[in-house]
């Protein structure tokens, strides 16, 4: 990413990809659906989760 005078800007650019990351234990149980659905031979292309507490949703491959 660049600022204004066109350096690169280190910070932004790891502020939004950071931002843009799903969680670690999000990531875990897309790990784990896509190795089950390998085992039988399908391809998991997107998956939505819902955090049954706070009610945040992530998504995966969309």
């Amino acid at each position: 990413m660049k600022n204004g005078e066109g350096y690169t800007d280190n910070t932004a650019g790891k502020a939004i990809y950071e931002a843009d990351r799903l969680p670690k234990h999000i990531m875990d149980v897309v790990h784990t659906l896509k190795l089950v659905a390998g085992m039988v031979g399908l391809r998991i292309k997107s998956v939505e989760l819902e955090d049954r507490k706070s009610g945040k949703r992530y998504l995966y491959g969309r």
